[in-house]
């Protein structure tokens, strides 16, 4: 048998809208969408007062709240009953069949059987978990059975025989675990009894039977059917519990102690809500209702609250439960309510709605008392409205206004009634389902909270009402009759800060509160306006805050006039409490002298965290005449540091002279211009802590600070302590500057305060820096003889190479070992005998005794007794010398007779190398009839030429070319003169001769001709020269030769030559 062909393909919403929008205005002219003609008059006027400032409107709302759509699922057999939840539709259908349909996989439908005789099969209860997994199915003739997922038949439950389970409380615990069982949960039976069991799959599957143990845990005073019962946890209180208990005339309130987490080896042993429910219902706490019993239907509405790690939790926020006069309603608030109180607020009684033949009855006439309303036979809940189910339609209460906001007739496809069986509700995915035999029905709800907030406000509850709005129109609407309500009250600042969230203009809402004088309202006004103002409003926003500012400056002055006028009797109350007890009035003026200086304290933190958030919007100008016109000096510094404008707060300071604020802005925000500025006068004033700072800043340059320095040199007093030295000690040794400037004027300083006779700063300075030059010596020396500082002087002039002015300046100040440390120090030994001469003069002019001269001659290592004898007067006594003049004869004695060997010595060395000249001069070399020159190849014997012990021979003009070839330009040019110079000679040789063959006479000018044997001698010398230049040594085994390992064996020419030749050969010139 086919059991659908589509299922949950819902008809699209345009024809779904039209068709229960036709329904509903054809049945009783309830439409959803409802809007009151009051709002779209409110909106339409609203938009003529816009400023600029806040763009509002007003959408139209077409689709309606709540619209009933039937779902195409052709059933197999007529319905019995169902349930849905987590998404799991539970249908029990004639024929003791039960459909377990999964929404989201709606082709896949699971069918499973109830072992009951399918005749006897025509009502039940069911009831599905929150999790959609257990089922529980109650027939009136009480037999119950369970479900569960997966199964193929539904098992009997034989703890459960002859009982009809008319409700059942699950528990919320079990809703996210991950467990297989529903945990502890309560269900009331038709007798008015009260059961705990937990339902658990057992492990067998094919059992045919489930043996799950129930115990009756409570009964109620009154034996009635429980039609009701929920039981919910405090938020914060996760051991304390509430049960709700409904029958059709009473409403039970049991609160308690129940721990539901699970102990091992407790199964089935312990009742966890038996000494609550028997002692709660031992004193009931109930509401009744009088009359017949009702249907009695309860209903809790849960919502999402959050807790802890970003998690949230099903909470009961309302309940309804349907009674013979009406739906019982109220609010659900758990707090700190112990066994005996209750949780309910707000409750109401609701009666029923009227049908549409009712109300169309009224219009014709009739009175009401006629007319009998039906009562619905369940109920549902939704965040604000109370669903109500009839045998043939649906309607809809809204819980706010009390009053039917949606009726919905039922029909069948043939136009005739249907009956309604039911009205389920999941409320794990909030969707809300009705069925009769032949049809399943969803009631789509779709933003039914926006009308919500009309009816806050119609109640003033305007908080609630903002959260309900949907629109920047209906916002707008809120906060301009909450603004206009807190006015009329007298409430102006919280009047004001409303105004400022509404489209009133700006113009109207600050003449509004400027009418009133009170700086507070006006303040909160524009507060609150600039939290509205966008980034890109920057004109605006620098009004507001600049009149802000404004405002704040005066509130300030307000306080502070206030202050000044109770201190002087404060003062006096004061002292008058010190040694009595203090009377109420003197208490008072305490109180208030104290409120008042919390009052600008706070003023004047809002003022800083505004001008703080706003810096960038605030006018500098402005806001400078604004603090100096109300002499607002801590602000006008605060929005200076703010601004970073440090200059101007240091200007402040120097103007008020407070020297050491100044500095403190310095070091930690000046830049090193602003250094260079003020130091000067900061020197003057706070040398010491200004010295401290400089000395903490990385990039200063010393030498611009030079002419403060100076000035604090000239201000200071003699005997205080120079931090100018302090300072640039600091730099040279500490930052290592290299500045010239600085080390000549701290050269200076040391000069200048170096005492008399302590020279230790100066000296150590000069010797350190004096190896780099890193100061000017002639300016030191300059400064240290105006100064005179001797030693100093004394190291000055040998530094600079005077060691002459260095040893005199020594002596005549008297320091004779001065003078000999300075003596020793020139290269030229000359010089250092010559300064020892005048330090052994001035002793001897000194008159100091024969032995410490001596004792000055032997320490020079470089004078003799000699040496100073002539410094002597004639008649000095030299029997305290006389061995000195004794060793010293000795001495003269022995480098004579050394002189005398070492002549002897030269005497026979000349002797032998003449003798050798000799030998030389006779030398002779035996040559070959066909010796040819070693350079040009051509036979010896055509030309003059030379031959060298060696063997070589070259001719004369070819030796002079090799060598004039490879020897410097001085040696070539002297080769040149002496070929130039022989040439002359022979050439007057010459003349000479034919001078007696021709007759010639003498030159006019007079001068002699020299005779032949002069030009000879001459010619001689000539020759000699040449040959000890040309043929000095051999070129091809001598020092030229070894010369000219550096040069290529292929010279530049040779090797063009060589490319050229090689370019035209053939290619195959060099094969093998």
């Amino acid at each position: 048998m086919s059991l659908l062909d589509d299922f949950a393909e819902y008809e699209s919403s345009a024809r779904r809208r039209e068709s229960n929008s036709g329904l509903a205005e054809s049945s009783n002219g309830i439409t959803d969408g409802h809007k009151d003609d009051r709002i779209s008059g409110f909106a339409a006027g609203m938009t003529a007062d816009v400023d600029g400032y806040i763009t509002t409107t007003l959408e139209a709302e077409n689709a309606p709240i709540f619209s009933l759509d039937t779902v195409q699922f052709q059933v197999p057999n007529k319905i019995i009953s169902l349930t849905v939840a987590n998404d799991v539709l539970i249908l029990v259908i004639e024929g003791a069949k039960i459909l377990r349909i999964r929404l989201q996989e709606a082709h896949d439908i699971l069918e499973a059987s109830i072992p009951v005789n399918p005749v006897s099969l025509r009502a039940c209860n069911v009831f599905l978990d929150p999790t959609g997994r257990h089922l529980l199915i109650s027939t009136p003739q009480g037999e119950s059975f369970y479900y569960h997922e997966g199964w193929d038949s539904a098992k009997p439950l034989s703890r459960l025989k002859n009982m009809e389970i008319t409700a059942v409380a699950w528990n919320g615990m079990a809703w996210t675990t991950a467990n297989s069982s529903t945990r502890t949960i309560l269900f009331g039976t038709h007798d008015g009894k009260i059961y705990e069991t937990e339902l658990r799959p057992t492990g067998d599957v094919k059992a045919k039977r489930s043996d799950i143990p129930a115990r009756c845990v409570a009964e109620l005073p009154m034996r009635e059917k429980i039609t009701g019962i929920a039981m919910e946890v405090f938020p914060a209180r996760r051991k304390q519990h509430l049960v709700l208990v409904a029958t059709g005339t009473r409403l039970y309130q049991i609160i308690g102690a129940a721990d539901l987490e699970p102990r091992s080896g407790d199964r089935g042993t312990h009742a966890v809500f038996e000494a609550m429910l028997r002692e709660g219902l031992a004193n009931p706490n109930f509401q009744e209702i009088p009359g017949m019993p009702g249907p009695g239907s309860l209903a809790v509405h849960h919502r999402e609250s959050p807790i802890s790690n970003g998690k949230t939790q099903a909470v009961a926020t309302d309940f309804a439960w349907l009674t013979s006069m009406g739906v019982f309603f109220g609010r659900l608030t758990f707090r700190s309510q112990e066994a005996g109180d209750s949780v309910v607020e707000n409750a109401a009684l609701l009666p029923y709605p009227q049908p549409l033949s009712a109300s169309e009855q009224n219009a014709d006439g009739n009175d009401e008392e006629d007319i009998i309303a039906e009562h619905p036979l369940s109920l549902a809940l939704t965040e604000f409205h109370i669903l109500l189910q009839y045998s043939d339609n649906i309607r809809a209460l809204n819980m706010l206004s009390n009053k039917p906001v949606y009726e919905q007739w039922v029909q069948s496809s043939d136009g005739a009634s249907e009956v309604l069986q039911g009205l389920t509700v999941d409320e794990t995915k909030g969707t809300y389902w009705l069925f009769s035999p032949d049809n399943i029905y969803e009631l789509v709800v779709t933003d039914e909270d926006r009308d919500v907030w009309d009816i806050y406000l119609l109640r003033r509850q305007f908080d609630s009402a903002l959260q309900h709005c949907y629109n920047d129109a209906q916002k707008d609407m809120v906060l301009r009759a909450q603004a206009d309500h807190l006015f009329a009250s007298g409430d102006y600042v919280k009047s004001a800060e409303c105004f400022a969230r509404t489209s009133v203009s700006f113009e109207e809402a600050t003449l509004k509160f400027v009418d009133m004088h009170d700086g507070n309202v006006l303040k909160s006004y524009l507060l609150s306006k600039l939290q509205t103002l966008r980034k890109q409003d920057r004109t605006q926003v620098t009004l507001v805050v600049m009149w802000l500012v404004e405002i704040y400056l005066g509130l300030i002055g307000d306080v502070e006039a206030n202050i000044s006028t109770t201190g002087s009797n404060t003062a006096v109350t004061k002292e008058q409490a010190v040694g009595s007890s203090r009377t109420d009035p003197q208490q008072h003026q305490l109180e208030v002298a104290s409120s008042l200086e919390s009052k600008k304290a706070s003023l004047q933190n809002e003022l800083y965290t505004l001008v703080d958030e706003h810096k960038t919007a605030i006018d500098p100008t402005t806001t400078y005449q604004l603090a100096e016109s109300h002499g607002r000096r801590e602000f006008w510094l605060h929005y200076a540091m703010l601004r970073g404008d440090y200059s101007r707060v240091v200007e402040y300071y120097m103007e008020k002279e407070e020297h050491i604020q100044a500095i403190e802005t310095l070091g930690h925000y000046g830049t090193p211009e602003m250094f260079y500025k003020y130091a000067p006068a900061l020197m003057s004033a706070e040398p010491a802590v200004l010295v401290e700072v400089l000395m903490r800043q990385p990039d200063m340059a010393p030498s611009k600070l030079i002419p403060t320095l100076m000035r604090y040199e000239q201000e200071g007093g003699p005997g205080s302590p120079n931090h100018a030295i302090r300072y640039l000690r600091f730099c040279i040794q500490k930052k290592m500057c290299r500045d010239p400037i600085v080390y000549n004027y701290y050269l200076t300083l040391l000069a200048k305060d170096s005492l008399a006779n302590d020279e230790s700063e100066l000296m150590l300075f000069l010797t350190t820096y004096g190896k780099d030059m890193l100061y000017d010596p002639d300016y030191a020396l300059r400064m240290c003889k105006r100064y005179g500082r001797i030693q100093s002087c004394v190291h000055l002039y040998s530094l600079l190479r005077l060691y002459e002015d260095a040893v005199e300046l020594a002596l005549k100040q008297g320091d004779i070992e001065l003078a000999q440390i300075h003596a020793e120090r020139p290269d030229d030994d000359k010089l250092c005998k010559r300064l020892w001469l005048k330090i052994a003069q001035h002793a001897i002019d000194a008159k100091e005794s024969a032995s410490e001269v001596m004792e000055l001659v032997r320490r020079s290592n470089r004078l003799g007794v000699e040496d100073i004898l002539p410094f002597f007067p004639d008649f000095t006594c030299v029997d305290d010398f006389k061995d000195d003049i004794c060793v010293a004869l000795e001495d003269y004695d022995a480098q004579i007779q050394e002189l005398r060997s070492e002549m002897d010595e030269s005497t026979r060395s000349a002797e032998a190398m003449q003798r050798d000249m000799t030998n030389i001069k006779n030398r002779f070399a035996i040559l070959n009839a066909d010796e040819v020159c070693q350079t040009c190849g051509q036979p010896l014997w055509l030309r003059q030429f030379y031959v060298f012990p060696c063997q070589h021979s070259f001719h004369s003009d070819c030796l002079t070319r090799q060598i004039v070839g490879s020897c410097n330009r001085v040696q070539r040019r002297r080769i040149h003169e002496l070929q130039s110079q022989g040439s002359d000679i022979a050439k007057q040789r010459r003349q000479l001769k034919l001078t007696p063959l021709i007759g010639s006479k003498q030159p006019r000018d007079g001068k002699a001709v020299e005779n032949d044997e002069q030009l000879e001698q001459q010619q001689r010398r000539v020759k000699q020269q040449l040959d000890a230049l040309v043929a000095g040594e051999c070129v091809l085994c001598g020092e030229p030769m070894i010369k000219t390992i550096s040069e290529p064996f292929i010279d530049a020419d040779l090797a063009s030559s060589l490319a050229a030749s090689a370019t035209v050969a053939d290619d195959d010139s060099w094969a093998i």
